[in-house]
């Protein structure tokens, strides 16, 4: 399980779009207050999308006269589009990738067209990753910068964050938007994951340079006192943690009045000004290894602010919450290629398969969680370099080998001697092979640990976190007395056993005391557990294809089933919109733990107009069908319309055209914004003798729940379609919207009729 790594107010950001009426085949209501916001940030991307595609093909259909003016609103859709893509990079980068249009439709849009959207790319430099702490967790996030050879792009991923340091050499694939790419995906970054950090023993040369503000030059820290911090308790710290292996030398700088204003946050700039203004004051920057930035309290709301790694690495500490350990060692603990200690919540169990919560901040015992400045757990320890790793103590790997065995640990406080200070207990059955592991310390109230003094609990027991294998970003305190509702109270004391609900992995503490733990492990014979398949789907994104033109999904099944477990098949199938079709299909039989593939062709409706079109794919066991996994995808249709513009022709005699109007979405409902206002998307499609009618005139009125009407005006496309946006507010009365459109083309008129609901 992986933390959020994007700030939750950064997904309540209100993402405003204006109106256009001037699109080549989106229409929209004529009033100033017509935006979508909030949730509707992707219906806009998909809007805007639909409405580049229809430019696209009107710009190549219309007449010489009317070139100018369809390249103008072509160029128009563009920019506006780019610029919500941007936005929705940060917000929602999965939806950016559903919504790309794929490399041959940007190909064959006009030059200045195509330098506004976006490409997919391979782009090769350094990383730098910082984080960002808040007082508030929920305002964590992480920020991801590639810094090329052409530039330096934000990085925003749609799915599993890689953990990867600040200083690594990388390539990554991924879709540029403007200056960020999005990326898919930890695979799509390419780069050498050492399995210890670098740096992390030794004395760490430290520069501290004080700044403040020519709008707010106070002084709050003297220069001892930030010594006595830096230098003195925090490389005690050190020291202790590591098991004298790391300490914190150097100086303190300053302090320095810096010509960047205390009424913005731009953190880049103080880090500059601070470097350049010690340099100038005869530090040689070169002699450090590790910057800190400490300013006074400004409009920067986080508390403090880290490269993950990095040589030289650099925090920025601001005084508004205090200089102490809690802040200076935690950000250091950043610096020396450290994420953050969580907890998992799993209710009434200390863990479980579902319903568990896991809290960015939640190990209460270690400096990089919500702790007053205890030691690093075991497992962060490992990954320093401060344990199992050359003269450090070691750590004993347990053997799945079914049956009974007990280990002894010594307190993960003590100095450095050669016996194990955790044990690693691979969380599987006793055939299977790992992929998470229980790390289990014992905890004494001795030097920064002394904070444990009274709690009889923790002293009396062994605390037991979860860990992904491989994955830096991991380490999850585990609630052994989840009936109290508290973590203080986290440990699996003596005389008390703890099974995991997934492997049968059994660990008992038999005795705690003041010099350790004795602990029994014990493995199940193997046996046969069934589990839902975990679904892997290319393209992975979204599927471009002309309507009625069928599309092939590669649908890659892995049985989880557990180890004693016969080898199984797959069944493959789709749930897909009214009038589609889908193939199914059967994998090749596989043992627990192996994967195999299988395809299955969608074919949309002939007429399926140009739209994001979502899909459920599913996967069946054969030898279980009780358990099964499915997976959304995605659907666009692209229009491929390329008629030349016809002549003029004289007066025809009037000839209905059938007219067709529906919801661009598959939703029949809206909900009511709590602010701002929702478009609903309708599109109105014109035929005539079974053949699309370019440019005829349509009119669609909207009457609300309260009878009051409003009415939007358009014209179809070389498709003989036209999108309209209705603007859904606040303050819109709930009920049953009724929707008209009725389309004229010369002297023929005809009408259609739909409706939505607004709750």
């Amino acid at each position: 399980m992986k933390p959020v790594r994007l700030a939750l107010a950064l997904l309540a950001t209100s993402w405003l779009l204006t109106a256009h009426g001037h699109g080549p085949a989106v229409a929209t209501q004529p009033r100033a207050d017509a935006r979508l916001a909030g949730e509707p940030a992707t219906d806009t991307a998909r809007m805007l999308t639909v409405a580049l595609i229809e430019g696209a093909s009107a710009l190549r259909t219309a007449r010489p006269t009317a070139k100018s003016a369809s390249h103008a609103a072509l160029l128009a859709v563009a920019r506006e589009r780019i610029t919500r893509l941007e936005e929705l990079a940060i917000a929602d980068p999965a939806e950016v990738l559903r919504v790309a249009l794929p490399a041959d439709a940007r190909a064959r849009l006009p030059a200045e067209v195509r330098d506004l959207v976006e490409e997919m790319v391979d782009a090769t430099g350094e990383l730098e990753v910082m984080h960002v702490d808040h007082v508030d967790s929920a305002d964590d996030h992480y920020l991801h910068v590639l810094a090329t050879a052409n530039g330096r792009y934000s990085l925003h991923f749609a799915g599993v964050v890689p953990d990867v340091r600040t200083g690594a050499l990388a390539r990554v694939r991924g879709l540029r938007v403007g200056e960020a790419i999005v990326v898919a995906g930890e695979a799509d970054v390419r780069v050498d994951k050492l399995a210890v950090a670098p740096n992390t023993r030794g004395a760490q040369k430290t520069l501290a340079i004080l700044v403040n503000f020519a709008n707010a030059p106070s002084q709050p820290y003297s220069v001892a006192a930030v010594q006595n911090v830096l230098f003195g308790t925090t490389s005690n710290f050190g020291f202790e943690a590591s098991y004298q292996q790391t300490t914190f030398t150097g100086a303190v700088a300053g302090w320095f009045t810096i010509p960047v204003s205390s009424a913005g946050c731009d953190f880049n700039a103080i880090g500059q000004q601070a470097l350049a203004a010690a340099q100038k004051a005869g530090h040689v920057l070169a002699d450090y290894a590790r910057f800190l930035y400490i300013f006074p309290a400004s409009t920067c709301s986080w508390w403090g602010l880290g490269t993950v790694g990095g040589s030289p690495s650099q925090a920025w500490i601001h005084t508004k919450w205090g200089l102490s350990l809690n802040v200076v060692g935690h950000e250091l603990g950043h610096n020396l290629g450290l994420f953050h200690a969580h907890s998992l919540d799993c209710g009434a169990n200390a863990i479980a398969t579902s319903g568990c919560t896991a809290s960015e901040y939640g190990d209460v015992f270690d400096l990089m969680g919500n702790n007053v400045g205890g030691h690093y757990s075991a497992y962060q320890k490992e990954r320093l370099g401060w344990l199992d790793d050359g003269i450090s103590p070691p750590i004993t790997t347990v053997p799945a080998v079914a049956g009974t065995a007990t280990f002894d640990i010594a307190p993960l406080e003590d100095p450095r001697n050669g016996q194990p200070r955790a044990l690693k207990i691979p969380r599987t059955s006793a055939c299977g092979v790992a992929t998470e592991w229980f790390y289990v310390e014992a905890r004494k109230a001795k030097g920064f640990d002394a904070f444990l003094a009274g709690n009889a609990n923790v002293q009396g027991g062994v605390l037991v976190h979860a860990v992904a294998d491989g994955v830096a970003d991991s380490g999850y305190l585990l609630d052994m007395t989840p009936s109290t509702g508290a973590w203080s109270d986290a440990a699996l004391t003596a005389g008390k056993s703890f099974t995991d609900p997934v492997s049968g992995v059994k660990i008992a503490p038999v005795s705690v005391g003041s010099g350790g733990a004795s602990v029994s492990v014990t493995f199940p014979p193997s046996g046969c557990t069934r589990a839902a398949p975990a679904l892997t789907l290319a393209p992975g994104s979204t599927a471009w294809t002309p309507g009625g033109a069928s599309v092939s999904f590669t649908i890659q099944a892995q049985n989880r089933d557990g180890c004693g477990c016969a080898p199984t098949a797959f069944d493959v199938a789709a749930s897909v919109p009214p009038g589609w079709g889908a193939t199914v299909a059967r994998t090749a039989s596989v043992v627990p733990g192996g994967s195999a593939s299988a395809s299955i062709l969608v074919t949309p409706a002939q007429a399926a107009v140009v739209a994001f079109y979502p899909l459920t794919i599913t996967a069946k066991s054969v030898s279980a069908p009780a358990f099964a996994a499915a997976a959304p995808a995605t659907v666009a249709i692209e229009s491929t319309a390329e008629t030349p513009p016809a002549p003029p022709a004289p007066p025809a005699p009037p000839v209905a055209a059938q007219l067709a109007a529906s919801a661009s979405i598959a939703s029949s409902s809206y909900r009511r914004p709590l602010f701002g206002s929702v478009g609903a998307s309708i599109v109105t499609r014109v035929t005539k003798a079974g053949a699309p009618v370019t440019g005829a005139s349509v009119r669609v009125e909207i009457r609300d729940a309260r009878g009051r009407t409003s009415t939007i005006k358009g014209k179809t496309s070389a498709s003989g379609a036209v999108t309209v946006v209705y603007a859904i507010k606040s303050d819109a009365p709930k009920g049953n919207y009724a929707v008209t459109s009725r389309a004229t083309s010369g002297s023929s008129t005809a009408t259609a009729t739909a409706s939505f609901g607004v709750n």
